[in-house]
């Protein structure tokens, strides 16, 4: 008897797809999403390092050597700069838009100063993103391990110059033995080399040599790239990451009211009546649309209110209520198209969280796209969260502060366009599932 029951009970399971989906698929899904983002933090690859603008103002031999040990270090990707980029300006501009996440400015002399007292010292300047809280912090430690490998036989050489100004000449021995050394720092000859001839020696010593372990080996200055700070900007991210999730699950959930309007009969009153199947699902997607716009905006407000999020500036409403309009409608079409697409209240809700929660881990409403790997910035492009999530990043944090409110404007453009071209399938599809119900005369 009990395997009797036991048959049955995997048999309606396995005969409701989207309860085997949640049970079985979407677990893994979303681990591999997570390990995706997360697992390679670690050991990063090219393909998706940090992106690091570097501006090499010295050109001298050492400038050029830190610059290719930023490379090999396999963390990041060092763009070369145009010449455009040629003032300070130009680059924090850079930075602002967003075109790359950090910037790093080598500035005329470092070669001169290197290794030398830091009252001496030229400052290389981080130009980074404030609302990025990790990226500026990663990129000086990253400075001082490509220092270290860049030109070791140098700092040494400076390092004892500088003990020699404050203590005294070396010895024409230990200038002998700083030039036996100066190879084998420079990676010209192997260690092992050195460490054979030496009495007693049975280990190899770091490739950087007596410069291993040394911390704080440049001066660095960082400067936000809209010259104040804009750590609050990460509270916009997740007001509109965590708004966006939740305007996908409450648009589904009140556009489940057809599903219900038709088991009870109501929806085929109202079709004997004098509306039409057009004019029935504009009428819900303009309330639905009403509704998601109240539900975001109060999430801002609240963002604003409690949270400090700046907000409240012309050029700021006006975008965020571009935004938010398109985003509305766009996710309130969404709604509707998935009630259309379902047979009954349950396949909507099981379906929902399952393409909600994928398309929010994916579009970035989960974790903070900085965290993504690259080729997962082109993946959020395909979901609406992505499209949703640029559209409130360009107004909270890609602004530029000087632009005119026309500029706000336009540089949501694309967001706007691709919202509400979603808005439009979604809507038409939606005509074309509810077929099913128009009664035929």
């Amino acid at each position: 008897m009990i395997g009797t029951l036991l048959k049955i009970s995997w048999l309606n399971l396995r005969r409701d797809y989207i309860a085997l989906g949640l049970t079985l698929v979407l677990p893994i899904v979303f681990f591999s999403i997570f390990a995706v983002i997360f697992g390679g933090m670690g050991e990063r690859d090219r393909d998706s390092a940090l992106d690091i603008l570097v501006v090499d103002r010295d050109h001298t031999e050492l400038s050029e050597q830190l610059v290719k040990t930023i490379g090999d270090l396999g963390a990041v990707i060092v763009s070369a700069p145009a010449p455009e980029l040629s003032t300070r300006e130009a680059v924090r501009d850079v930075i602002r838009t967003g075109e790359h996440s950090v910037a790093v400015i080598i500035p005329a002399g470092f070669g001169d100063t290197f290794a030398r007292l830091r009252v001496r010292a030229r400052p290389v300047e981080i130009i980074y993103d404030a609302a990025d809280p990790v990226t500026h912090n990663i990129v000086t430690g990253l400075l001082d391990a490509a220092a270290l490998r860049a030109a070791p036989d140098v700092l040494l050489e400076n390092w004892l110059g500088e003990l020699t100004r404050l203590g005294g000449a070396m010895t024409a021995e230990q200038h002998r033995a700083l030039d036996v050394m100066r190879p084998y720092l420079r990676g010209d000859k192997p260690w092992q080399e050195l460490v054979d001839q030496m009495p007693n020696s049975d280990s190899v010593p770091d490739r950087t040599g007596p410069a291993a372990g040394v911390a704080g080996l440049l001066r660095v200055e960082a400067t936000p790239a809209r010259g104040d700070d804009r750590g609050g900007s990460i509270i916009a991210y997740y007001a509109a990451g965590i708004s966006v999730m939740f305007l996908l699950f409450s648009m589904t959930a009140a556009a489940g009211a057809l599903l219900e309007e038709e088991e009870s009969g109501t929806l085929e009153r109202v079709l004997m009546s004098n509306a039409t199947m057009t004019g029935l699902l504009v009428a819900k997607w303009v309330f639905y649309s009403i509704l998601g716009v109240v539900q975001v905006t109060l999430m801002f407000v609240w963002a604003a209110l409690v949270f400090d999020l700046n907000l409240f500036t012309a050029r700021r409403l006006i975008g965020f209520s571009a935004i938010t309009l398109v985003t509305g409608l766009a996710g309130s079409g969404f709604g509707i198209f998935l009630a259309t697409a379902c047979r009954t209240r349950a396949q909507l809700t099981g379906l929902s969280i399952i393409l909600v929660l994928i398309m929010s881990a994916l579009g970035g409403s989960m974790v903070p796209r900085f965290a993504m790997p690259d080729f997962m910035h082109t993946t959020s492009l395909f979901t609406f969260n992505g499209w949703a999530l640029d559209g409130y990043l360009n107004v909270f944090w890609y602004d530029d502060p000087d632009a005119s409110v026309g500029r706000g404007l336009l540089d949501l453009v694309p967001q706007l366009l691709v919202l509400a071209a979603m808005a439009g399938v979604f809507l038409a599809m939606a005509r074309l599932m509810a077929r099913r119900w128009e009664i035929e005369p």
